[in-house]
């Protein structure tokens, strides 16, 4: 995936921001990457592969974010949640699990989506005893 995805919308917080790489980081293989701004590389986030910590992740996307990105349905997009990871302890790292990022490597947009299920944290712990089942919580 490292190419440049054009994000029509923006991303919530910089909606002047248009075109995003997503880049490797060397050793964590497609659990782990980097999205950085293409016409300003110094805003950047670490993304999470939020199915791999979560395997009870099940968002549900709405079709218009779909169609926004030239995808018909969920299996024609990957989808990454933007990770809070503290400089002095990785392990307090969180992800935002209601507000996950959509790719679709064909037609190389993104777009950020803001669920309506509220079992989806913004800060969902990434290890360690904090780290719960949102799954398992649902009413």
């Amino acid at each position: 995936m490292d190419k440049i995805f054009e994000f029509p919308a923006g991303i919530y917080g910089f909606p002047g921001l248009k075109r995003f790489m997503v880049v490797d980081i060397p050793g964590a293989g497609d659990v782990f990457k980097q999205l950085v701004a293409a016409d300003d590389p110094n805003v950047g986030f670490t993304l999470v592969f939020p199915f791999a910590l979560f395997p009870q992740y099940n968002p549900d996307i709405p079709a218009e974010d779909l169609a926004a990105v030239g995808a018909e349905s969920p299996d024609q997009v990957l989808l990454y949640a933007i990770a809070n990871v503290p400089p002095q302890d990785f392990r307090a790292a969180t992800a935002n699990l209601r507000a996950p990022l959509l790719f679709n490597p064909f037609t190389r947009k993104g777009r950020q989506v803001i669920l309506a299920d509220e079992q989806y944290r913004i800060r969902e712990p990434l290890f360690g005893e904090a780290k719960r089942n949102p799954a398992e919580e649902a009413p």
